[in-house]
């Protein structure tokens, strides 16, 4: 390329700064594998006598090896290492691609609010639009009647194990469905995003209005504590599935100076990051379904036996373990906007 660094080592470092920014484009990629190769052939033509450039070149080798192979060879590796680059790197890709980000938010809040007016205007019409006669009626008449008091809260303890894995699997599958529906028409991801967000705010006011009108807010309070705990993980990676949906369509759809084909490779490149971390985001959150959310249950279902304050002490405790947890992963991504920030103004002012 005739814009390169007459040195090739300089180069090579530049792009492992953007490697590591998660701004690295697939022929730059291939140029640092390029570069990561000539680099090793120039060290072994060295001679102990130039010492100091090679201790230089060595460890640039070291360094673009680790970047280009992905880390350490395998027994040479930090216990958990992949965890610590997971870590760091999940939140630049997710900055890189906040437009889509924010448009998922924004239609999975305007849909929620959309699903919670429909309840307080007492409009029966639209959610038998949307989710089909015999489903809404089910949803109505399940608010209404709910005598067991047992949501997600009566999994008996031996099979709590098996559930957590059918949970797991059931919401991997949808956030693959967001993410795969992008690649074909990213507008599918956002009408599973509509969707979603809809029976959310739907589902939400029937418990929270129903209880207002029966005179009994607390259940409200019964159907927060239930959802809450593994939702707060469940919502979130539903959007981080989304969004890389959506990138990865909007990237064919709209290439750019780009031809479709290095668009496509490129962008799911980088987004695929998204999808494994909300895979784990839902193991995650089908563990605390199957073990935290139903903590308590038998004192919420035996109602005979139990006092209000007794139920409620069992709901303000799930609340809060479900605001910690939400606010340990806004920190968690938070932290990396912060840092992709502070990288890409530093790349600016370097161009």
């Amino acid at each position: 390329m005739n814009d390169q660094p007459a040195n090739p080592y300089v180069r090579l470092k530049e792009l492992l700064e953007l490697k590591r920014a998660s701004k690295l484009t697939f022929e730059q990629s291939r140029e640092l594998l390029s570069l990561h190769e000539r680099a090793s052939a120039d060290l072994s033509l060295t001679s102990e006598a130039d010492a100091a450039e090679q201790a230089s070149l060595k460890a640039l080798v070291a360094e673009s090896f680790n970047e280009v192979y992905g880390s350490l060879p395998f027994y040479r590796r930090q216990p958990l290492e992949f965890l610590r680059v997971f870590y760091h790197r999940t939140p630049r890709v997710l900055y890189k691609y906040r437009l889509y980000f924010w448009l998922i938010l924004l239609v999975t809040l305007v849909s929620a609010a959309g699903g919670t007016l429909t309840v307080l205007s007492g409009d029966d019409y639209t959610p038998k639009l949307i989710f089909g006669t015999e489903l809404a009626g089910f949803f109505q008449s399940t608010v209404e009647s709910d005598g067991s008091w047992a949501l997600a809260a009566d999994i008996p303890a031996p099979l709590r194990p098996m559930s957590g894995v059918l949970i797991t699997f059931h919401n991997i599958q949808i956030a693959f469905l967001c993410f795969l529906v992008g690649i074909l028409l990213a507008y599918l991801t956002l009408i599973i995003v509509f969707y979603n967000g809809y029976l959310l705010g739907y589902i939400s006011a029937l418990y929270v209005y129903t209880g207002v009108l029966v005179d009994n807010t607390e259940l409200g309070w019964y159907f927060i504590a239930g959802v809450a705990p593994h939702g707060v993980l469940e919502i979130p990676a539903i959007l981080l599935a989304a969004t890389a949906g959506l990138a990865v369509g909007a990237s064919w759809m709209f290439p750019g100076r780009r031809t479709r084909k290095t668009a496509l490779a490129e962008t799911t490149h980088e987004v695929f990051l998204l999808v494994g971390a909300a895979a784990l985001l839902l193991v995650v959150a089908g563990l605390i379904e199957a073990f935290i959310t139903p903590l308590g249950g038998g004192i919420v279902v035996d109602r005979m036996f139990s006092t209000l304050n007794e139920r409620m002490q069992i709901y303000v405790g799930k609340i809060v373990f479900s605001v910690l947890l939400l606010a340990a992963f806004v920190q968690w991504l938070s932290g990396g906007w912060a840092e992709a920030r502070r990288a890409d103004l530093a790349s600016r002012e370097k161009g």
